[in-house]
């Protein structure tokens, strides 16, 4: 996908990444498909990104629990309102790590009892290595509270990678 860098009052990925200004770059990952969020009936940033931490939440019951790279696509609309108050993507990356985790013991309410009691089911698992582990990508169209996460395909052996593009060359990030 592509990033909507000048809709964006946040430095575009590519720069989250140590890309060099007016370079161009492509940064890919293995994940499953994309999750589909919706949140249009709040204003506080808060309440929109419990909505991000949530659908990873159940991708880590329903999927995998080990940490590596999820990306969050958000659309204008929800940008707008985190923007407007005042939350950088530094900011978002820290809010999800913090909510983005579960316990083993969870695993009981999703069919998973013989799997969550072997092992302390007080065991907190986080969906992301450190906050820097979130990619934060400005994408979507206007139609309202919108937005994306893109989970890993299994944690850290599927992190993402950035290449920088040269003239049909490409150099690793």
């Amino acid at each position: 996908m592509a990033e909507d860098e000048e809709g964006s009052a946040w430095p575009p990925l590519s720069a989250d990444r140590g890309v060099p200004a007016g370079a161009s770059s492509v940064t890919v990952l293995a994940a499953e498909s994309p999750h589909q969020i919706m949140n249009e009936w709040t204003s506080d940033p808060r309440e929109i990104l419990e909505t991000y931490a949530a659908a990873i939440r159940a991708n880590m019951l329903t999927y995998s629990i080990w940490a590596g790279n999820y990306a969050l696509v958000m659309a204008p609309q929800q940008r707008e309102i985190l923007a407007a108050a005042g939350w950088s993507k530094a900011d978002v990356r820290a809010r999800v790590f913090e909510r983005a985790r579960v316990t083993r013991g969870e695993w009981r309410g999703v069919g998973k009892a013989a799997v969550a009691s072997r092992r302390d089911e007080g065991q907190v698992y986080t969906a992301l290595r450190s906050p820097d582990d979130l990619l934060v990508v400005a994408a979507g169209g206007p139609a309202g509270g919108f937005g994306v996460i893109v989970p890993p395909w299994y944690g850290r052996k599927s992190l993402a990678v950035t290449e920088v593009i040269r003239d049909g060359d490409t150099e690793s990030r």
